[in-house]
């Protein structure tokens, strides 16, 4: 196993001397967990203790500062990121500790129509921070658009496209997503989960 890190960890290298932040995505694409986390912490990412990846992790607008690539990247300790993974490092994506983003969840920092006719005056340019509080949950296939905050325990439903921000202690759903429930009404809810985690 250490023998496949340090071959993995040496193609990111490679790899990023050639491309860039861009050319570190191939690698990542096929890394192993446990290498993920330290080979986004070498191009700059805050990764924290117990933070598990599942490839592939898709980065997309990394930084253009050599070694710098993913410096607006920022995860807390024991998180869980799950498989295809989509991050738009465009603007900050700040994850607080115990969060678990579920598989295929795509966060978006920036919207950009690019070449299209209805660039600008009708779909303007912007860029975003997008941020999740410690203890949320974000279900499969979810997308979150830029400037986006999912409060402290939250719950994010699978299919889910958050155009709003989320208060803590709600449960959202839906395309776009829309209150559902409200955690904190349940009796002493929020305080049990702060204290398990």
């Amino acid at each position: 196993m250490i023998v496949l890190y340090f071959l993995f960890r040496t193609w990111a290298r490679i790899a990023a001397a050639i491309y860039g932040g861009e050319g570190v995505n191939v690698p990542l694409m096929f890394m192993p967990t446990q290498a993920i986390g330290p080979t986004l912490r070498a191009f700059g990412a805050r990764i924290g203790a117990d933070v598990r990846f599942r490839s592939p992790v898709v980065i997309h607008n990394s930084g253009a500062k050599r070694g710098h690539y993913y410096d607006n990247l920022q995860v807390g300790d024991h998180c869980y990121l799950g498989r295809e993974l989509f991050l738009d490092l465009q603007d900050q994506i700040v994850i607080e500790d115990h969060v678990t983003i579920s598989h295929r969840v795509m966060i978006l920092t920036h919207t950009d129509a690019g070449a299209s006719p209805l660039a600008g005056q009708y779909i303007p340019a912007s860029q975003s921070s997008v941020t999740i509080r410690r203890g949320a949950y974000i279900g499969a296939n979810v997308t979150i658009l830029e400037g986006i905050e999912i409060g402290e325990s939250s719950i994010v439903g699978a299919g889910a496209v958050v155009t709003r921000s989320v208060p803590p202690g709600t449960v959202v759903g839906g395309v776009p997503a829309r209150f559902i429930k409200n955690l904190r009404s349940e009796t002493g809810e929020i305080r049990r989960l702060r204290a398990s985690q």
